[in-house]
């Protein structure tokens, strides 16, 4: 996990493709032994990896071992993927591995080695291969009294821009532009966080730039106290020194005005219909007196243990809503990192019954690692049911190691789900759309399901997806590798491009540009009812 998120976001791709399977085996069991939950049997892959140790912490690895350890991420996703090289070429994949094993000159701790990891990893261009920051490493790198920036910045062209300060920090403010922190010039230091960062899209490797600002600047190597320089918005040039803080800082810092780039900006205050963390609907305030309402339905995850409640949640919504004869329903997936595309086909049925799919093609390849990947996401005790597991995925059980088994999809119709809504229903979509968020902005894009508006995607739909975890042979660093493919739903596989929406807004500071021209066609396609 990496320390200082934002918010849960997913490492993992689409969980239910392969957990499904466990999760039948879960059910049975919950037959034979009543009064038991899925949560009993079931677990996230990387609670099987062992913490380090602070004596593997303080560890020094010989160069050549780190060596190894580069050269094992490439024989990894060669070994677990259908397709590693999706984005790159294999050769500039090479190049890079032995780039970064020439900078290894002498015995390094595992907190040295990460850059190299993250910027290994980062190579593919895969989102799902992002290098998160082990939190045993972060927590011990508190302990011995190191702190994280005070700030956080977003990448405006080559240059940083602060974006959010701590509040125990008052010698810089939101819109602070930097010229240099320590004696790294800003456009160096944001190279190097860029490096880290896998780039599927421009779009999300900048706006992960911005989010983890703070301890992926402490990874490469920015210590506390220091030195910053920085442009005032007014012109005037100040350095100050800043002393670090620890974890937790984002809770209280003071952020850009609402709108300043990258962020979604709130929404208007309107009436709740219905809460229920993490997901809410509001019936937004009327333009004029006599206008009949409209419903925001806020859908910022799709984390597949929150299905039963985002079943229910949508009953309740959308009848809340239909209760108070809304004209129109936008659904928000603006900062949706993912999930489970389930949470998606659920809120499709309560929208349309029209064809469709958010993938064409999926394709899976069997591995040693993926085989573990089963074990793993099964508590100790209950590994043994796998033993079943030939029953319920028989397609991959009989593939080989090595081999890919290809499943082709067709856009197919699903019956409504009552209460469903009837009216004009829009999605809005951005840069901080992404994964299973993403499967359902292209199926909803491609079929036009739904009124799509705002900025392209973060996420790609041609990717790499379904990950688990794998710890290197001596660093004992755990990465992520990808087991799928998955091909976008109009089946064009050299489209490596974003789902674009139907209307594109430019944000605009202080407003929600978006949200303001939902409203506007939904009161169009409202009209065109009427006629």
């Amino acid at each position: 996990m990496q320390a200082d998120r934002p918010r849960p976001r997913r490492r993992l791709r689409r969980l239910a493709a392969w957990t499904a399977c466990i999760a039948v085996i879960a059910t049975a069991a919950v037959t034979l032994w009543g009064g038991c939950s899925k949560s009993m049997f079931m677990q996230s892959p990387w609670d099987a990896i062992p913490k380090a140790t602070p004596e593997e912490i303080a560890k020094l690895h010989e160069p050549e071992a780190l060596r190894a350890d580069l050269d094992a991420i490439v024989a990894l996703h060669e070994r677990t993927n259908p397709n590693p090289y999706l984005r790159v070429s294999k050769e500039s994949i090479l190049a890079l591995a032995e780039r970064l094993k020439a900078s290894i000159d002498r015995p390094m701790t595992r907190r040295e080695f990460l850059p190299m990891v993250m910027e290994m990893q980062a190579g593919y261009r895969s989102d799902h291969y992002g290098q998160g920051v082990p939190n045993e490493e972060l927590d011990a790198a508190f302990a011995r009294g190191e702190r994280l920036l005070p700030f956080r910045a977003a990448p405006e062209g080559d240059g940083l821009v602060v974006v959010a300060v701590a509040e125990s920090e008052r010698a810089i403010e939101p819109g602070d532009r930097i010229v240099r922190i320590g004696n790294v010039p800003a456009a160096e230091h944001l190279a190097r966080l860029r490096a880290l960062k896998p780039g599927e899209s421009e779009r999300w490797r900048d706006v992960s730039v911005r989010e983890y600002f703070r301890v992926n600047s402490w990874v490469v190597g920015i210590t506390l106290p220091t030195e910053v320089e920085l442009i005032r918005p007014d012109g005037s040039r100040s350095t100050v020194t800043v002393e670090g803080v620890g974890a937790g800082a984002r809770k209280t810092e003071r952020t850009m005005p609402t709108g300043t780039p990258p962020t979604t900006p709130a929404v208007p205050q309107g009436e709740t219909l219905v809460d229920r963390p993490p997901f809410r609907c509001l019936l937004l305030p009327r333009e004029l007196p006599d206008t009949a309402p409209i419903a925001l339905i806020e859908f910022p995850t799709m984390d597949g243990t929150l299905g039963g409640q985002w079943d229910k949640f949508l009953d309740e919504a959308i009848a809340a809503a239909n209760a108070r004869g809304a004209a129109g329903l936008i659904v928000d997936v603006r900062e949706n990192g993912g999930g489970s595309t389930e949470l998606g086909e659920a809120l499709l049925a309560r929208v349309t019954d029209r064809p469709y799919r958010m993938n064409s093609k999926l394709v899976w390849r069997r591995s040693e690692e993926s085989d573990e990947l089963f074990r793993m996401t099964s508590k100790p005790m209950w590994r043994w049911l796998l033993i079943a597991l030939p029953l319920f995925v028989p397609e991959y059980t009989k593939l080989k190691q090595g081999e890919d088994g290809i499943s082709e999809l067709e856009a197919t119709s699903r019956p409504r789900v009552e209460p469903s809504f009837k009216g004009p229903a829009v999605l809005l979509i951005g840069d901080q759309t992404f994964s299973a968020a993403t499967d359902l902005a292209d199926g909803v894009r491609t079929y036009d399901l739904m009124l799509t508006i705002g900025q392209p995607t973060g996420g790609l739909p041609n990717t790499l997806g379904d990950i688990g975890p794998f710890q290197l042979p001596n660093s004992r660093i755990a990465v992520s590798y990808s087991m799928k493919l998955f091909v976008r739903a109009s089946g064009d596989e050299s489209d490596l491009g974003p789902v674009r929406p139907h209307i594109e807004v430019t944000p605009v500071a202080g407003r929600d540009a978006a949200l303001e021209r939902a409203i506007v066609e939904i009161r169009r396609m409202q009209a065109e009812q009427k006629k």
